[in-house]
């Protein structure tokens, strides 16, 4: 009769428990809950939505309020999706677990109760609120990793105060131990909408055509990692260094086109036509001039070389030309220089009477000092008796 008492007890407290929200900030003034709170009271809704409890008994989050989760996630996404304005409500219950706070200090002094009350768990409100908060903010967390809002979300912990189920049993006081959820949906229509959908809503939108599919920041724009104003998924050069001028693709600017970037070029403006070396600048030519040894003439085979050079001058008036002769190691230091001397100014010389400027034009002799392959050998010897011309700006 008295287990039939209890478990009746147990069924009534549990239809008791039936939610509801009773509350205003006036009256829980003592109890940490949110200072809005009269919102939710005297708010203009079209719908409120109680879910079934999620059970946290022994304070863990259990199979069964996993599955009611589920359902109250669902329903959130469908008034989210349906582009409802909703706020949603979490709190936090806790259970003192013990039947009745004063108990341990009844018939104490008897030897059973002593025993009994070594097994006894009590917490005080502290306690208890510490426990819902924990509870509720559980339930919060999992609802934004869910990709719920943390702005449509309020948090409240009510410790024990709102035991809901009876004392009497271990099940009841388990079953205080609890989070309630609730939608509030406002008499309005959320406006607000994602047209190019990025989620990110239109009134935080600074990118709102983005392509589908493209990865956006927090304000709904392409990435731009190398922040070179062009976005990734235009970008041909995503690794462009920062603040390096680039084009319509993304690519840093070669702006004389002579296959050097212009942040590496040191020499911007090089006219079309010139090799350059990895620098930019021009590099030194070898003009095709087969001396004979120990002479200065060209020979007349060579000048077309001459000429072509000529024309090069001509089409880029703001270069001038250093010409540099070289000899090979036969004859005396002091012999070879003054031969690569009359060398190079045979060539100046031979330039003015194309029509090249004598000033823009500068002839000097290195003598035999840097060959370019070994004086041991007939070829290498020829191949010394040369003229470089260095283009200069």
């Amino acid at each position: 009769m008295k287990k039939y008492f209890l478990n009746l007890l147990l069924v009534a407290s549990v239809f008791a428990g039936t939610y509801n929200d009773p509350y205003t900030g006036l009256d829980k003034k003592d109890l940490n809950v949110t200072h809005e709170l009269d919102q939710f009271m005297y708010g203009d809704f079209t719908e409120i939505i109680r879910f079934n409890m999620l059970d946290f008994t022994d304070g863990y989050f259990n199979d069964n309020a996993r599955e009611n989760f589920d359902v109250i996630i669902k329903t959130i996404k469908s008034y989210i999706k349906d582009n409802r304005v909703i706020k949603i409500k979490v709190i936090g219950h806790a259970s003192r677990r013990t039947d009745y706070y004063n108990e341990l200090s009844i018939d104490s002094k008897t030897y059973a109760n002593k025993i009994q009350n070594i097994y006894r768990f009590s917490q005080d409100l502290n306690e208890t609120l510490e426990n819902s908060q924990n509870f509720s903010n559980n339930i919060a967390k999992s609802l934004v990793d869910n990709n719920i809002s943390k702005d449509i979300i309020f948090i409240e912990y009510r410790g024990s105060e709102e035991m809901a189920f009876t004392t009497a049993t271990d099940e009841g006081r388990d079953m205080s131990n609890r989070v309630m959820i609730t939608i509030y949906v406002l008499d309005i229509k959320n406006t607000d909408t994602d047209t190019d959908g990025d989620e990110v809503l239109d009134s935080k939108d600074k990118c709102s055509k983005t392509p589908k599919n493209i990865i956006v920041d927090k304000v709904g724009c392409p990435l731009d990692t190398d922040k070179d104003g062009v976005f990734d998924y235009k970008d041909d050069c995503p690794k462009t260094p920062f603040d390096v001028k680039v084009d319509l693709v993304g690519c840093p600017l070669d702006t004389d086109g002579d296959g050097v970037l212009d942040y590496l070029d040191k020499c911007l403006g090089t006219s079309k036509g010139l090799t350059v070396d990895m620098n930019g600048c021009p590099s030194i030519r070898i003009l095709a001039v087969n001396y004979e040894n120990d002479s200065a003439v060209i020979p007349e085979l060579n000048y077309n070389d001459i000429l072509e050079f000529a024309e090069f001058m001509k089409a880029n008036v703001p270069y001038n030309a250093k010409i540099i002769g070289h000899t090979n190691s036969i004859g005396t230091d002091s012999d070879n220089l003054d031969l690569s001397r009359r060398r190079a100014k045979g060539i100046k010389e031979a330039l003015v009477k194309e029509g090249i400027a004598s000033k823009r034009l500068e002839a000097i002799g290195k003598g035999e000092s840097e060959p370019l392959f070994s004086n041991n050998t007939e070829k290498g010897r020829i191949a010394n008796r040369r003229i470089e011309v260095q283009i200069v700006q």
